[in-house]
């Protein structure tokens, strides 16, 4: 019989399955293991990210005054916001300082004109008040790329309410404003570069702009600012600034400014019952408080992001409201809280012109000719035929005259005379608003010919005699004489020319003798002489290709 194995033995499990079940548990555990590892390290880094390990830096932004309070709000809900930029914690810092001082300061470029003191620390980000600010650093290497609007207000005149209505009725444009309407025309502040804009822009025809350098250098819009600016300057004690301006309007002095260019904020926040707004017709300037990113010198990448990033956090819906609740405009806001003022209107924006263009409505606004009765009397002697730069000096004084004239305002009144042996009235002498009057100057200005020999003595003596007994009480009265330094050659001599000019002279008709002459000679003293009797001024050139001519001629007819 066969054996069986005994009844005590087990029976064997396999290992096989216990190793696969074992290494399936220490995969499925790595795995997992090594996902936490990956989120703690992500984790890590951002900690590190966010614990500043370059340490902290402070933005520095310049703002407008007009605006700085609200940005300097914004700065510090920014601040807590503990935001970081490559590394670094950033806070806001703002600084309030005039546009037009920050614009210029920027402009001259290097670090080293920067004045601390005056302007604060050179900023990272500048809010300027316009991009009529702006528009003169375009292509220099100030900005670092291009500047988008913050908030916005419309540019209106601050006006008594008792004013505000006759504008209104009477449909007031910015080319016809009333002449007993003294506007501030402060120099060099934003106001006037705005207020000056729109004039020129309603006086040429352009719409709404931009106004162009030829257009800007017109007849009709040199006269047009040329009034306005003299009726304010000639006040008694005319305003620096235009926060100057909107004191002497509140306080209702007499003799001052009636009307103020400034912002629909400004007014708003006055609170003063005693101020409104009116838009004269025409295309409006807006302060549209661009926010520049400063780049240049001493201004990093870091800088550079913050600002960018700063700038972005105050266009957001949330943050922006605290400028419509100060009474500025926000694109896609409601209107803004402008308490008992109304709403201003805006039919068309006015375009900022360029700098060139700026440049020469601001030299008209800051060197107006005075309104004036000026008998021009041109010497056409041979001398005055002599080569000056390629061109006669008779053509290049007739392109200077011709230049101021066209600065000059309407209500001048303005004569020509020429003599070269003798002498002969070519325009009698009438405003130059009347009609083909200036016409008539620069054909006769562009007529004239050098010939024959100088009466110089004679020509000033009949023209001081016309102009004193034809005064003017209304205007400057004045002589102007044109002349090279050559000996005259008439037959009256120096004691008989003072002896005429002595004779015809009355102390109750002031009429200044001005003299310009060219190159050097003896009878220059003689003329000096008559200049000085008559409260005149003389001005010699040495060569009318000079540029210098241009502010000769401009000195003695302004």
């Amino acid at each position: 019989m066969g054996e069986h194995r005994g009844g005590s033995s087990a029976r064997g499990i396999s290992k096989g399955p216990i190793f696969v079940v074992v290494l399936i548990v220490l995969i499925v555990a790595g795995f997992f293991g090594w996902k936490a590892l990956g989120s703690r390290i992500a984790d890590q880094g951002e900690q590190a990210a966010g614990t500043c390990v370059e340490g902290g830096k402070t933005l520095d932004v310049t703002a407008d005054p007009s605006i700085a309070p609200q940005i300097e709000e914004l700065g510090k809900r920014y601040t807590l916001t503990s935001p970081v930029v490559r590394d670094h914690c950033i806070t806001i810092a703002v600084h309030g300082a005039p546009t037009p001082a920050v614009g210029a300061a920027l402009a001259a470029g290097a670090q080293s004109t920067w004045d601390a003191s005056a302007l604060g620390p050179r900023p990272g980000l500048w809010v300027a008040q316009s991009s009529f600010d702006t528009a003169p650093l375009a292509g220099q290497s100030v900005m670092n790329g291009e500047p988008r609007s913050l908030a916005t207000s419309p540019l209106v005149l601050a006006v008594s309410p008792d004013t505000a209505a006759e504008l209104k009725s009477a449909g007031a444009a910015w080319k016809s404003l009333p002449s007993e309407l003294t506007m501030a025309l402060p120099v060099g502040s934003t106001e006037t570069v705005m207020a000056t804009q729109a004039v020129a822009a309603d006086v040429s025809g352009a719409g709404a702009g931009p106004v162009t350098t030829e257009q800007a250098r017109s007849s009709p819009v040199t006269s047009a600012l040329t009034t306005l600016a003299l009726q304010f300057q000639t006040l008694p004690n005319p305003p620096a600034t235009t926060a100057d301006a909107l004191a002497a309007l509140s306080s209702g002095a007499q003799d001052n400014v009636k009307a103020v260019p400034t912002t629909e904020q400004s007014i708003a926040q006055s609170a003063n019952p005693a101020m409104t707004a009116y838009s004269p017709i025409g295309a409006t300037p807006v302060a549209d408080y661009p926010a520049v990113v400063v780049s240049g010198a001493g201004i990093d990448e870091t800088s550079s992001r913050a600002a960018a990033q700063f700038s972005e956090y105050m266009r957001e819906a949330a943050s922006s409201k605290i400028f419509v609740d100060s009474g500025f405009r926000v694109e896609g806001q409601g209107d803004p809280n402008l308490g008992a003022l109304p709403l201003t209107r805006i039919a068309s924006t006015l375009v900022p012109a360029s700098a060139e263009t700026a440049a020469v409505l601001g030299n008209v606004v800051a060197n107006p000719v005075s309104v004036r009765s000026a008998s021009i009397v041109m010497d056409t002697s041979t001398p005055m035929g002599v080569d000056d730069g390629g061109r006669s000096r008779l053509a290049n004084i007739v392109t200077a005259l011709e230049a101021q004239l066209g600065r000059s305002p309407d209500a001048s009144d303005v004569g020509l005379a020429a003599f070269n042996t003798t002498e002969r009235v070519l325009v009698p002498g009438a405003p130059l608003s009347a009609p083909d009057h200036r016409g008539a100057l620069t054909a006769a200005l562009n007529g004239l010919r050098a010939e024959g020999k100088s009466a110089k003595y004679p020509a000033l003596a009949a023209a001081y005699k016309v102009a004193v007994d034809g005064y003017d009480s209304g205007r400057t009265n004045s002589v102007l004489l044109v002349t090279s330094s050559s000996t005259d050659e008439s037959t009256m001599t120096r004691a008989e020319l003072l002896s005429a000019i002595a004779a015809a002279g009355n102390a109750s008709r002031s009429v200044h003798v001005d003299i310009l002459v060219v190159g050097a000679g003896n009878d220059i003293s003689t003329l000096q002489d008559v200049s000085d009797r008559t409260g005149g001024t003389l001005i010699r050139v040495d060569s009318t290709a000079d540029p210098a001519l241009a502010g000769a001629v401009a000195k003695l007819l302004s």
